[in-house]
């Protein structure tokens, strides 16, 4: 008597990914019209962290086909990854018999089996006649560089602040800080991100705390929700900074830009002592036995590219979140930094080697390459809709990059209107004729403007790293394949 084998049932693995801080601000989060029902993303810091509506069950007869242009590879236990250009966040991974029913859709037809909601879901199968498109809409959050001091410990030579000893008075940050959250409000905010950044924003973790106060104040009297990061170079937190971070949920992102010499040459003391032993100190002595885990990001220039693999390491091994980005040219500044194309790409492949090899299980893919976002997204920034930056002085710029040009030397109770009047553009990507073929368009959404614009001239022209983009995203697409089979247990 024969026996008789069920098939395997259709698999489909993804995820939501987890936002990455870092120095720039993000985009906002679009609407997918693949369908008549519009696709809402929900996002954090005005980032594609996506929570998406699944695709209505009362569809009837309408018909689908499978997605053009997707990106797919082979996986380890038989599964493929499949990536979809419109796809709401980062890539799936595809059991045998998910895979051969997606290969079905090649002919158009209607919805008819669980798996095939999934697949929909995920974009990887659209309306058959419709294309897909992002449509903007309002972000949520409004976040805000509040630059408390010039003055740095350091000396890092791609450092876009000029340092003096100037900093925030009291008066003036908290006068910010009730301009941030009338504007929060007239706005519609829910949310308000404040980003404690310099110089070296913890060398006055007093101010620090007392703009934290009022903010805790406004938030609540206006029910606006309020996060708080602070941005450090790791050299000067004490237990009692980390008590009070821990107190009123602040985060912290320390920028690490190599492991021992790489780190001393990059990021010296002014006195030209080396910095990586302090940060060492900090988090091993410091932070971690507290129970706070800081997240890292690597700026990549052409003295530090060979050693990104070593940072990567360093960081994963202590299981905490790290980004990678790239060097952004100073303003007015004859010293170019950035790393010859090919020693970049080959830094951060021997980078994700190592991710390979340690396969963190938290989602990593927005961390893995400069300014792209697993979710879709049109902007690459919010710098003019949900992003601004104010100065020590209490001035107000479009980006940090540029506070020695600000908008406006007076603060009103809506800066976002005072913001959008300053000469930053930040395009839509579908306005960028030279993007509109690319499989990638709505993760890198055109890569940073300002760069774009210092290398071409034109705010519409592609990134000056599009060809990075392009050779390594298929390469951190499959690290996230990989990041799902071990999560759901079919990787060890």
């Amino acid at each position: 008597m024969e026996k008789c084998f069920s098939p395997m049932p259709p698999l489909i693995l993804t995820d939501k990914q987890i936002f990455f801080e870092d120095d720039c601000a993000c985009a906002d989060s679009p609407r997918l019209l693949a369908s008549p029902k519009n696709i809402f993303f929900e996002n954090d810091c005005a980032c594609a962290d996506t929570e998406f509506a699944a695709t209505d069950r009362a569809k009837g007869n309408q018909l689908y086909k499978k997605v053009e242009d997707a990106y797919v590879a082979d996986l380890p236990q038989g599964f493929q990854l499949a990536f979809s250009p419109y796809a709401p966040q980062g890539p799936s991974a595809l059991n045998a018999t998910a895979w051969e029913r997606w290969q079905s859709f090649a002919a158009q037809q209607p919805l008819a089996q669980e798996i095939d909601f999934l697949l929909a879901d995920q974009n990887l199968i659209v309306p058959a006649g419709i294309t897909p498109r992002l449509k903007p809409i309002e972000p949520e959050t409004l976040t805000v560089w509040l630059h408390v001091t010039n003055a740095c410990n350091l000396d890092c030579p791609y450092c876009y602040v000029r340092k003096s000893s100037a900093s925030m008075s009291d008066e003036t940050g908290l006068d910010a800080v009730e301009r941030i959250f009338q504007t929060a409000l007239k706005r519609q905010f829910k949310d308000v991100k404040l980003k404690y950044a310099g110089g070296e924003a913890s060398l006055h973790f007093r101010l620090i705390q007392k703009l934290s106060a009022r903010a805790q104040e406004l938030s609540a009297k206006y029910g606006i929700s309020l996060q708080q990061v602070v941005l450090s170079n790791g050299t000067h937190i004490g237990a009692e900074d980390v008590a009070w971070m821990r107190s009123n949920q602040a985060r912290m992102m320390i920028s690490l830009d190599g492991v021992g010499e790489v780190q001393d040459r990059m990021r010296p003391y002014r006195s030209g002592k080396g910095s990586f032993e302090a940060v060492r100190k900090t988090v091993d002595e410091v932070l971690l036995p507290q129970g706070f885990q800081p997240m890292f990001t690597v700026t990549i220039t052409q003295q530090n590219a060979g050693g990104v693999s070593d940072a990567v390491r360093w960081v994963l091994e202590r299981d905490l979140p790290v980004s990678l980005n790239f060097y952004r040219h100073k303003p007015n500044s004859a010293l170019d930094l950035a790393a010859e194309e090919n020693a970049l790409i080959e830094g951060m492949l021997a980078a994700y080697k190592v991710y390979e090899e340690i396969l963190p299980s938290r989602p990593f893919l927005n961390g893995l390459l400069d300014r792209v976002q697993a979710g879709a997204h049109l902007h690459t920034c919010g710098a003019g809709s949900s992003y601004l930056v104010i100065t020590h002085e209490g001035f107000l710029a479009q980006c940090q990059m540029q506070m020695e040009n600000p908008v406006s030397h007076v603060l009103s109770n809506d800066l976002i209107s005072q913001v959008q009047a300053g000469p930053l553009n930040v395009l839509s990507v579908e306005q960028k004729d030279a993007c509109s073929a690319c499989a990638y368009r709505y993760r890198c959404a055109g890569g940073c403007p300002l760069e774009t614009h210092r290398a071409s001239g034109r705010w519409n022209a592609p990134s000056p790293n599009c060809r990075i983009y392009r050779t390594l995203l298929p390469f951190a697409l499959r690290l996230e394949g990989l990041r799902l089979l071990k999560a759901h247990r079919y990787l060890h």
